[in-house]
């Protein structure tokens, strides 16, 4: 019996023995590499042990000399583009560095050695990938928690641009201005900082007014621009003879690039106004048009101002077409040195009756070209006319 009790009691030792070996095995790490395994961590612990210990410490201190870092230009797509920032440590005490965490799931900070002695420093690599919906600049940071109370977070700053497939460059095709009768001729830069070479197969427009002519851009505004290869669109717009209104049109380029023979169709918009075929100018003259002001019947006060009608025709017969109120005289004049540029005075008839005409009743002047009477427009009038005062 004392035998079989014993035996029974060794075996249920080396059960447990055995059970507590197992159990403490690492998981998956074969037993030619469990030497190496436990070097590990006995190392791992030991960081740990020296973190926990320099975060006791007050004296660290944290020095970044350049924390953000320009890319420049990157083609759509990059995955990898990374920069190493230094960070040192000017303190006494050993400082400890740990991730905060980045602005986006694309951006990753890689620290090299986590524990930074007294005097010495460190790496801590910032890497993007570019997505592919990034098509112009970007600026992405990283955070960098620290022991060092006077600057417990870093910010490390990767930003740059993305390089264009396909860009436009023009002032601005949105708020274009032209003159009744004249072509508006305006142009833009079409260009690539990603195809060295392509050319532009065709064009179409939204209206048949429209015509376009493409010619490549010189090195100097390739250069300006970071493009690869470009062209210059000129685009003339064919305007309206006589109606002022607003235009949003289109045109469509197609382009070939040479390398990929990729083709496609880029749209450039524009939309503006046709403006009035008459200017009107003067001193006196503001946005609302011409104040009078109170006028004295029997006054001969008079008022003037100049009209340029905006044509490249020559205009011969410029007439006063239509004025008000009743009693307000106006006559025309060319100013000879300057074409088809005129000058109108106004004055009050002395047989003229007491008027008012601002706010809801306003007055006016229309100046017209009697050869082509729909090439006209009208001035604005502000005032009082009021009865002769009686001398006592």
């Amino acid at each position: 019996m004392f035998l079989g009790g014993l035996s029974v009691c060794m075996a249920f030792g080396f059960a447990i023995s055995l059970g507590a070996v197992v159990k403490n095995k690492p998981y998956g790490v074969p037993d030619h590499r469990r030497a190496e395994f436990e070097q590990k961590l006995r190392l791992l612990r030991q960081e740990q042990l020296a973190i926990e210990d320099a975060k006791k410490n007050s004296s660290p201190r944290v020095l970044v000399e350049q924390a953000t870092f320009d890319f420049g230009f990157l083609a759509p797509g990059t995955n990898g583009a990374s920069h190493d920032f230094v960070v040192k440590n000017v303190g006494e005490g050993d400082l400890v560095l740990s991730s905060g965490g980045t602005s986006c799931k694309c951006t990753i900070a890689e620290i090299e050695d986590r524990v930074v002695p007294a005097g010495q420093s460190r790496s801590v690599r910032v890497v993007w990938n570019v997505g592919a919906e990034v098509t112009d600049s970007y600026q992405q940071t990283a955070l960098i928690e620290t022991n060092d109370p006077t600057h417990e977070t870093i910010e490390l700053t990767v930003q740059g641009r993305i390089r264009s497939k396909w860009s436009v460059q023009a002032e601005d095709l949105m708020r274009l201005k032209g003159s009744i009768g004249q072509p508006l001729e305006f142009s833009c830069v079409l260009y690539s900082q990603l195809f060295d070479d392509f050319v532009v197969l065709d064009w179409e427009a939204s209206s048949e007014k429209i015509q376009v002519e493409v010619q490549p851009i010189g090195d100097l505004q390739r250069v300006s621009l970071h493009a690869r290869s470009g062209y210059k669109v000129n685009v003339v717009y064919a305007a309206p003879a006589y109606d002022a209104s607003p235009f949003d049109e289109t045109i469509r380029l197609n382009v070939f690039d040479m390398k990929s023979e990729e083709t496609e169709w880029i749209e450039v918009p524009f939309r503006g106004r046709f403006g009035k075929p008459l200017v009107f100018h003067g001193p006196a003259l503001d946005t609302s048009g011409l104040d009078l002001g109170t006028i004295e019947i029997g006054s001969n006060k008079e008022w003037s101002f100049f009209v340029r009608f905006k044509t490249d025709d020559r205009v011969t017969d410029p007439y006063i077409k239509s004025i008000s109120p009743e009693g307000l005289h106006a006559a025309i004049e060319p100013i000879e040195r300057v074409k088809n540029t005129y000058r109108v005075t106004l004055r009050v008839a002395d047989d003229a009756v007491p008027t008012r005409f601002r706010f809801d009743k306003q007055g006016f002047v229309e100046v017209a070209d009697r050869d082509h009477p729909r090439r006209s427009d009208w001035m604005p009038l502000f005032g009082e006319f009021i009865a002769k005062l009686q001398s006592p």
